[in-house]
């Protein structure tokens, strides 16, 4: 009888210690789904915009972009992540939006001031961050398909 007790009670903390590393935050598929979820919208945004850049608004248009890619820079920054390598993506996504914001905004000023060679200079920049997100896409999509 004392054995039939002790191997219940074994069982009942063996399982209760399962459960509770189990239990302990989301799984890395779970967090990689957070991130990418946001990567994604910034994606739609870009590509909603590279095909109507409504040219007639100008300034007022990479402005307005720009804010939302903000939004998207809090959002990431909002993110409970807890994998150590899934946090560097995060980081990594963070300082895009937020140089990809600046761009459009230096991009906006330079055509308000009708300077053309900073216009230049900004849009070369941009064209810089956007095969930086090729990149961290890449990585992150080898990392969360357990590549």
């Amino acid at each position: 009888m004392q054995s039939f007790v002790k191997r219940t009670v074994m069982l009942s903390t063996t399982a209760a210690i399962a459960i509770l590393f189990t239990g302990c935050g989301e799984s890395k598929v779970a967090q990689c789904n957070k991130i990418i979820k946001v990567a994604n919208q910034a994606v739609t945004l870009s590509q909603e915009f590279s095909k109507n850049p409504q040219r007639e608004k100008g300034s007022k248009a990479l402005t307005e972009v720009a804010g939302k890619i903000d939004t998207f820079a809090s959002e990431m920054k909002g993110l409970e992540i807890k994998d150590e390598k899934l946090q560097g993506f995060q980081g990594r996504f963070i300082k895009l939006y937020q140089d990809t914001s600046k761009g459009l905004r230096d991009t906006a000023a330079a055509i308000d001031k009708k300077n053309l060679k900073a216009a230049n200079a900004s849009l070369t920049s941009l064209k810089k961050s956007s095969g930086e997100e090729g990149a961290i896409v890449g990585e992150i999509n080898t990392y969360c398909s357990g590549k």
